[in-house]
């Protein structure tokens, strides 16, 4: 079962970047609902710690700028760089997970 609960969290992780690598105008909005999802189910199965949370809101809150960017068409440069900061805020969670206990009952 620990596999199965490795590969949902590495599903998690790669759909949240894949969704920030392709997103555009057209599905900014969408885009905090991914990362709050996405997020979220992490949280389901992993032990709470501060880093954790940390790492968490990091994501969410960079994913969201981008978002914002983009909704507001600002120029190309100023989004790529709200892209890269998001993905590697998204990275920064990966790194974290790798650290983390999972629930009881997600391992079981």
């Amino acid at each position: 079962m620990a596999d199965k609960v490795r590969d949902l969290l590495g599903r998690e992780i790669e759909t949240l970047r894949a969704d920030v690598l392709k997103a555009g105008v057209l599905n900014a909005k969408a885009l905090q609902d991914s990362a709050e999802s996405h997020v979220a189910h992490l949280h389901e199965v992993l032990h709470e710690s501060s880093d954790l949370q940390e790492a968490s809101f990091r994501v969410v809150n960079t994913v969201i700028g981008f978002a914002k960017l983009l909704y507001s068409q600002a120029p190309v440069a100023e989004s790529e760089r709200a892209r890269l900061t998001a993905l590697a805020a998204i990275d920064r969670l990966a790194a974290v997970m790798g650290g983390c206990t999972w629930r009881e009952a997600a391992a079981s």
